[in-house]
């Protein structure tokens, strides 16, 4: 089957590592995958040589683009098409427009927009993302299916000596408690209620220590206010700022509990990877956090934009190794579980096969 991804995203954040884990995986599969994305985009650089990239800008008007792009699809005989992010789906659906192909569309995000319905398949990421399509862009029950991302646990098996190797590059010591939170400083990450729970946090765990990994390019304001208030209150000196690493899985190995403060998150890939780490995790109830984390069994359960409630749940788990260690390995059984590479690629041949079949009918 000849499946031509399309992602609109250029930089690097969970929709494009998803679409990257997934393009390798379907490969491997034996599917015939081509990637049509921004021009330079950050994915291009990873794909290797087994999948074409194809530049595209996905302009919609005038409808150059969409021409070219719709006989390059006939042209090479494209079976389906799978699409990733805002641009890259209302580009998907006009191109579904234009020859026929079969869409799929997967829901990264929750987010109110007229084109979802206009798909073959939209595939939801969580349930919670399901509920907001169905009731907020009227995607029709039997044309949206949930289908959690799937979780290589293998790239998360790390021993100490990449542990004790992290902390050192980044002057963490072996008896700092690190918290970590991972993912691009932007305001819905909820890094500034994250900080503002330090002060409680020190007062019970001294050698404390918070480390952010993730780009702060993206809203430098953001970064500017979130080392003011660090400032403010005494604790900039317990903050470690990582910037961006590929080695994600090192960074989970270099902390003792992962936090996810989210105020939006359609998912949640952070803490699924956190608990695949055997990692405990403290997230908020935002969006599909709480389908990853069981509340008391693998880490525990918060509102969003609640310092006291973020520094009371993390003050409870550093105080109690024994508990952390305990919800670390339930978290990584849960992932296996529920989030299986094979189990999600298994559904995802059903559904690829179920919609080419019915586009075949209908053209004989």
């Amino acid at each position: 089957m000849r499946i031509l991804q399309i992602l609109s995203g250029g930089g690097v954040n969970g929709a494009i590592l998803h679409c990257l884990h997934l393009t390798r995986a379907l490969v491997e599969r034996g599917y015939h995958v081509t990637l049509l994305g921004r021009p330079g985009a950050w994915i291009e650089g990873e794909l290797g040589d087994s999948v074409e990239f194809i530049p595209s800008p996905m302009h919609r008007l005038p409808p150059n683009e969409l021409r070219r792009v719709a006989g390059i699809v006939r042209e090479r005989r494209i079976d389906l098409l799978h699409t990733h992010q805002s641009r890259a789906h209302f580009f998907g659906v006009l191109l579904r427009r234009m020859t026929g192909v079969p869409c799929v569309a997967t829901a990264h995000n929750r987010k109110f927009q007229l084109h979802w319905r206009f798909n073959d398949l939209v595939i939801a990421n969580s349930e919670a993302t399901r509920r907001f399509h169905r009731l907020f862009n009227l995607v029709p029950t039997r044309r949206i299916e949930t289908l959690h991302y799937f979780i290589d646990s293998e790239r998360f098996v790390f021993d100490e000596e990449q542990r004790s190797a992290f902390r050192s590059e980044l002057q963490l010591s072996p008896e700092d408690r690190v918290l970590g939170i991972v993912g691009d400083v932007i305001p819905r990450k909820g890094h500034i209620h994250l900080i503002r729970a330090l002060p409680a946090i020190v007062a019970q765990t001294p050698n404390i220590r918070l480390l952010i990994v993730g780009s702060d390019n993206h809203d430098a304001s953001y970064t500017a206010k979130l080392k003011s208030e660090a400032e403010q209150l005494g604790v900039a000196d317990r903050v470690v700022w990582a910037g961006f690493r590929r080695d994600t899985p090192a960074a989970f190995a270099a902390m003792d509990v992962c936090v996810c403060a989210a105020l939006e998150e359609a998912f949640g890939l952070t803490a699924a990877e956190a608990h695949s780490a055997r990692r405990p995790v403290v997230a908020t109830t935002a969006g599909g956090l709480g389908e990853i984390v069981e509340d008391g069994k693998t880490g525990y359960l918060v509102p969003p934009g609640n310092p006291a409630a973020l520094a009371d749940a993390l003050t409870r788990l550093l105080s109690d190794p024994q508990r952390a260690e305990q919800f670390g390995e339930a978290g990584r059984i849960v992932v296996q579980q529920k989030f299986a590479r094979e189990t999600f690629l298994n559904r995802l041949d059903t559904i690829y096969s179920r919609l080419t079949e019915r586009t075949a009918r209908r053209a004989a």
